[in-house]
């Protein structure tokens, strides 16, 4: 089959996995960068995400100019559209009439000004969330959760020290802010985070894999709208391939995905369990060891890729 992902072209991120996934299940797989030639693409991605004020302004973007034309002359069997925050509807619409085309959402139930009045053009809605009232009250017509995943061969275990008790890898959230600041002694790899101490620039790829390799507890702290959507986050599949402990929010199917996993409400009772698993590396170890063979036998970006080709 020949696949169409339309997306970012960025090394480590959703795109990046599944067209790999794709790629060694034996399906030809292309992909069409929705940010080509955009000159600022973190600002034109927020004007676009978290506002409809310049949805009218959608088509004089690169992307919905050259757009139509690409895919005729790539011809694909399907199109896969990740988030599709740069495709205008007037492309949306073009492209249902003529393509079988799907959205790929990652994010949950953020970005509503992106999916209202877009869903119809699809059909279907993959994404990470179990509750998908949210999708279906905008209007899609199905929706078929997906979870995250694992690529064993970069989300692995290494021989290394540990140099953190405790770790954070992800970006600043006013939720993510308020359980840190409960921690002294906390190392955050992130973006806009503000405060001083023991903080350095987000990671990426190996130097991903190395941190949680470094760490003894890595705390996987949830965006609220991940908890709300009941969607376990990215990390929580990725810190479990590389065989490394971690404790999150209390997310509803996290301990369907990962039974054994300790999972925390409140900040006092995450300091509770730190304390405690700090004093148990043999139960660590072994929760370890545990959710990787689930994660490698089950939560593979392939086991993710089949997924989405049985519901096409």
């Amino acid at each position: 089959m020949r696949i169409l992902i339309v997306g970012m072209d960025r090394k480590y991120n959703a795109e990046f996995f599944f067209k790999k996934a794709f790629e060694k299940l034996g399906h030809d797989v292309l992909l069409l960068n929705e940010y080509e030639g955009i000159e600022y693409p973190l600002i034109t991605r927020i004007l676009h995400t978290r506002t409809s004020l310049f949805k009218y302004y959608l088509k004089n973007l690169p992307i919905n100019k050259n757009m139509i034309k690409e895919i005729h002359e790539i011809d694909p069997d399907v199109i896969i559209i990740f988030k599709g925050e740069l495709v205008s509807e007037d492309n949306l619409k073009r492209i249902s009439e003529n393509y079988d085309s799907y959205l790929y959402y990652p994010d949950t139930f953020r970005f509503k000004p992106i999916l209202k009045n877009r869903l119809k053009y699809f059909s279907a809605v993959f994404t990470a969330a179990n509750e998908k009232d949210f999708y279906l009250s905008l209007g899609a017509r199905r929706v078929v959760t997906v979870p995250w995943a694992c690529d064993p061969e970069l989300h692995r275990k290494l021989e290394t020290n540990k140099l953190y008790n405790v770790s954070f890898i992800g970006t600043w959230y006013p939720n993510r802010g308020r359980i840190v600041r409960g921690f002294d002694d906390i190392y955050v790899f992130g973006s806009y985070w503000l405060r001083r101490k023991n903080t350095f620039p987000p990671v990426y790829g190996e130097e991903y894999v190395k941190v949680i390799n470094e760490t003894i507890i890595n705390l996987n702290l949830h965006n609220s709208t991940d908890i709300l959507a009941d969607a376990p986050n990215m990390r929580t599949f990725e810190i479990s391939g590389c065989g490394g402990f971690q404790i999150a929010n209390s997310i509803r199917s996290i301990k369907k995905y990962f039974p054994q996993m300790p999972t925390f409400s409140d900040v006092h009772e995450l300091k509770e369990l730190v304390d405690y698993y700090l004093s148990s590396s043999n139960e660590i170890d072994e929760i370890s060891i545990k959710n990787q063979e689930i994660c490698y036998r089950n939560y593979k970006y392939e086991d993710s890729a089949k997924k989405i080709i049985e519901n096409l």
